[in-house]
């Protein structure tokens, strides 16, 4: 009996374990999460960004770093920002970092490539106009603007890169989907789509179908797909050190 209830006891201990790391895992925007602080932005139509927003661990007076946008799924998580505050990467790519709570009700953007009915309120649209706020106020490279996301963030990610290739530097979407027809408008931005070969949530087949149209256009595409991987792709996606290389090796040119 002393048997089976000291196994019993390490079971829950390490189904405690697990669950902390799981919470590790993903940032929820909006919450207290260290090192991360919270922020509400005010936009022009009086609709309130809140946000967690992360600074340079050891920023020096008189330089510019990257700004990392990353948006969370529909779940509200993003396993991105987590990666970002954790201390070698802190060490490795020196950033700001902003993770955006979705407005109530609400995705980051609507696309008719589901095929279903879309929400008419958007939340990329505050998230832009905080973005352009925020280089007037922070020591943000303007060349030097990251998106990525998750599933309803991926989804942003591409919406991003359609409406304001203006801005950013690089993408990494992450089992999103838009709409083809808009790759023309995605040109200026390179981008690296990760998907789960048997992603059901969102068909992998958008990843695929956009990347290919944006090398076959001329513009800069990368694509992984991982074998036998469902909707959770963002899980390896965002261990890839590869991908954070790549990443903050983008800058956009003069005159973009």
């Amino acid at each position: 009996m002393r048997r089976y209830w000291i196994l019993v006891l390490a079971v829950c201990l390490l189904s405690n374990v697990a669950t902390a790391q799981s919470r590790q895992e993903q940032l929820r925007p909006g919450e207290k999460h260290e090192p991360f602080t919270v922020k509400t932005f005010t936009g022009t139509d009086k609709a309130q960004l809140t946000y967690s927003w992360l600074a340079p661990a050891d920023a020096k007076a008189g330089e510019k770093y990257p700004l990392v946008i990353c948006l969370h799924g529909a779940g509200g998580g993003t396993t991105a920002a987590a990666v970002l505050a954790t201390d070698d990467m802190r060490e490795k790519y020196p950033c700001f970092v902003l993770a955006p709570k979705a407005l109530e009700g609400a995705n980051w953007a609507a696309t008719p490539a589901f095929g279903r009915k879309a929400r008419s309120k958007e939340s990329l649209p505050l998230v832009v106009e905080a973005i352009r706020s925020l280089l007037k106020t922070e020591a943000i490279d303007p060349a030097r603007i990251y998106v990525t996301g998750q599933s309803m963030g991926g989804v942003g990610s591409w919406a991003a890169m359609a409406r304001h290739g203006d801005l950013f530097a690089a993408a990494v979407p992450v089992c999103g989907a838009w709409d083809v027809a808009d790759v023309p408008k995605m040109l200026a931005v390179p981008v690296w789509a990760f998907h789960g070969e048997l992603d059901t949530t969102v068909p992998t087949r958008f990843s695929r179908e956009l990347t290919e149209a944006i090398i076959k256009a001329g513009g800069q595409a990368k694509y992984t797909e991982y074998k036998g991987v469902g909707h959770g792709s963002w899980q390896a996606a965002y261990q890839d050190a590869a991908m954070w290389d790549w990443l903050f090796a983008q800058r956009k040119k003069s005159g973009e």
